[in-house]
């Protein structure tokens, strides 16, 4: 059975026990995430790359979730309408699918998730996005990805 998760609006307040939300700077100002981005066990190297991420259409199915355990991830829209992020905490090793939050994301606005924060794979609605993506790796792939399949397909709904 598919359990319905409803998107809520991306706050930073919401959002921070994941990671941070980066809402635009005003005129002057400059922000910064010196504290939350970077690399342990040996992911010093900064990977800084760009994707162009298909559109997708609500309702989306939701049945596995990734997570960093050496690095943050931050996410950067380029050129993006909206878009979807979908948490969750650690439950022994895999995401606690009971306390699954689902985001609607603005354009305009980054996330840095944490390491070790569970996350759905990026999607992105109404057209084509295109991000930056900046994490640390150690060169091995296979060291800093983890998934997870869900115990049970989740639709995110508006």
């Amino acid at each position: 059975m598919t359990r319905l998760l409803r998107l809520e609006p991306l706050t930073a307040e919401a959002f921070a026990p994941y990671g941070d939300v980066v809402d635009p700077p005003a005129p002057g100002d400059r922000l910064s995430l010196m504290e939350s981005i970077g690399g342990r066990d040996g992911a010093a190297a900064p990977r800084l790359s760009f994707n162009h991420a298909p559109p997708h259409a609500l309702p989306l199915l939701a049945t596995e979730m990734e997570r960093h355990n050496r690095s943050s991830q931050c996410f950067v829209p380029l050129d993006v309408a909206r878009w979807v992020v979908m948490v969750a905490p650690d439950a022994g090793g895999v995401p606690d699918a009971a306390r699954l939050r689902a985001f609607l994301v603005r354009g305009d606005q980054a996330v840095n998730y944490r390491i070790g924060s569970w996350h759905h794979p990026l999607r992105v609605l109404d057209r084509p996005g295109r991000f930056a993506v900046l994490m640390w790796t150690t060169g091995v792939k296979s060291d800093d990805e983890e998934w997870s399949t869900l115990p049970a397909p989740v639709t995110l709904v508006a």
